[in-house]
């Protein structure tokens, strides 16, 4: 809906249009662009982002969105968040939509706390998205490896 409001300048009336929707001159693909960014940096300003209107409400909802979202905020204690269940909701989405963080999370608890060889290919996936200490723990990992097989039987 827009409205129109005047103002009166050296005696003159005029009449200035305000739009009440941002996307009225920016293509969605921007918009949607612009969405991802946000996202990467800071959740609570996506989620800002998200109830200025419907249009970016949408698109704060869309897989790629919660896919880059940054988890930063929201530390790897699951336990601190049973009572908000908007958090809780928040870290589902993230693991449903393969967010590379939440994919490093899991992979990490299952590996080192549980002693689950089998999340490797989890920490593996993440690092192939970008995710640094994902990236870090298999490089570790994998000259520890490394460094073992080449070893002959019997050597120390």
């Amino acid at each position: 809906m827009n409205s129109k409001h005047y103002t009166t300048v050296g005696g003159k009336r005029r009449k200035h249009l305000y739009l009440d929707v941002p996307q009225a001159f920016i293509p969605e693909l921007a918009w949607f662009k612009v969405m991802l960014y946000v996202a990467t940096q800071s959740s609570e300003d996506l989620f800002c982002m998200a109830s200025v209107c419907s249009l970016f409400n949408t698109l704060a909802n869309t897989p790629q969105v919660w896919n880059t979202i940054s988890m930063e905020k929201y530390q790897d204690h699951p336990n601190w968040y049973y009572a908000s269940t908007q958090v809780r909701h928040f870290m589902e989405q993230c693991r449903a939509c393969e967010n590379r963080e939440a994919i490093f999370r899991e992979a990490f608890d299952v590996f080192f706390r549980q002693g689950n060889v089998e999340a490797l290919s989890g920490m593996l996936v993440a690092a192939t998205a970008g995710h640094m200490e994902a990236a870090y723990l298999v490089g570790l990992l994998g000259m520890s490896e490394i460094g073992q097989s080449k070893e002959e039987p019997g050597m120390l």
